[in-house]
């Protein structure tokens, strides 16, 4: 019995998860360079790899639990033959068949253990990689989608791109994008909220005139007019030579031609 289920514990497991990683990664990337998958396809296929990485963990620990109680096992008999305390050369030699089969599944375990040892050791080194990947798939896509006016697309892209990677380099663009998906659907105080979260993110630059420019014309939509005039003077204070200003300062003319 123990012999059977040693063979349950062999190479195979860690080949046919090793096979389905590869064709989940495979369909992931050629779904996204073909622009044929949704966002959610794509957030479905990466939370495939997930589980089947976690079933690989799981059988790695049901192996080794296995193999802790035979070498367990395989002590109990040594120690009870080391006594002699059989009582009988029958019952000694019973023993000793038993030892040496323990030796045996001990062996054939170890040597099963190695290669799914192997595969996770090499996946866990390309997991960096691999995820980065990723990652840049989703913010690209999303940017696509915000670029093609699939608004609803985008907003859904640029939140997983947070949600996976909120300290990547590109996260200010991907709040900045989530925000100009909400602009586009009017949905003001959404497009505020993320817009200054860009500014808190990129203080010293990057996309932070911008949406301080956005944010302005966000308070105007929402007839929130002094608002709008604080941001943009604040605009030119800390970014005075940036576009953004130059355009800020155009409004804020307008708004005084109003009044």
């Amino acid at each position: 019995m123990l012999y059977l289920s040693n063979r349950r514990c062999g190479e195979r497991p860690a080949r046919s998860f090793s096979g389905r990683l590869t064709v989940l990664w495979a369909v992931s990337a050629l779904l996204l360079a073909t622009g044929c998958a949704s966002r959610q396809q794509v957030f479905v296929i990466q939370e495939d790899v997930q589980r089947v990485r976690a079933d690989v963990d799981t059988l790695k620990r049901m192996q080794q639990a296995a193999g802790e109680t035979l070498r367990t096992i395989e002590s109990e008999v040594r120690d009870l033959k080391a006594k002699s305390e059989y009582g009988s050369s029958a019952l000694e030699e019973k023993v000793e068949g038993l030892a040496a089969r323990l030796d045996e599944l001990v062996t054939r375990m170890d040597r099963a253990l190695a290669p799914l040892e192997e595969f996770i050791r090499r996946q866990s080194a390309t997991d960096t990689t691999q995820s980065a990947a990723l990652g840049m798939d989703y913010y690209d896509a999303a940017v696509r989608d915000l670029s093609l006016g699939n608004y609803d697309l985008a907003e859904v892209g640029f939140l997983q791109f947070l949600e996976n990677y909120p300290k990547s380099d590109l996260a200010d663009d991907a709040r900045y994008g989530l925000g100009e998906s909400y602009y586009a659907r009017k949905r003001y105080e959404e497009a505020i909220e993320e817009y200054q979260r860009v500014v808190a993110l990129g203080s010293g630059g990057g996309k932070a005139p911008a949406a301080m420019l956005k944010s302005g014309l966000c308070y105007l939509a929402l007839q929130r007019t002094a608002d709008a005039r604080q941001v943009w003077e604040e605009l030119k204070q800390k970014f005075p030579y940036s576009e953004e200003a130059k355009v800020a300062e155009q409004r804020l003319g307008e708004l005084t031609g109003r009044n």
